[in-house]
């Protein structure tokens, strides 16, 4: 059974797809960045409003609060260790020789 007759079985229609067809996009490191920082600052911040709500008795599930906060912690160790691997690399950039 040949591919057309297949797709002639199914309904759906046959298509090739080109990679010239598709787009080409370069991706943006400093606005990827910028975007999980802010991610970050935010998670951080609703953790810290957990916490508070916690403290204060309005918000009584303190394993919401636990898993919130070790979920934080862990997410920006992350980054800290994304931060130390960029200033090592560019450390060895200004090493090198030309």
């Amino acid at each position: 059974m040949s591919i057309e007759a297949l797709a002639a079985m199914t309904g759906t229609p046959l298509t090739t797809a080109t990679p010239a067809a598709a787009p080409t996009q370069t991706p943006d490191f400093g606005k990827w960045l910028d975007q999980e920082l802010n991610a970050l600052n935010a998670q951080v911040g609703a953790a810290g409003e957990s916490l508070t709500q916690l403290a204060s008795g309005a918000n009584g599930n303190l394993h919401r609060v636990m898993l919130d906060l070790e979920q934080t912690r862990l997410s920006f160790q992350l980054a800290v260790q994304v931060r130390n691997k960029l200033l090592e690399s560019y450390a060895d950039l200004m090493r090198m020789q030309i």
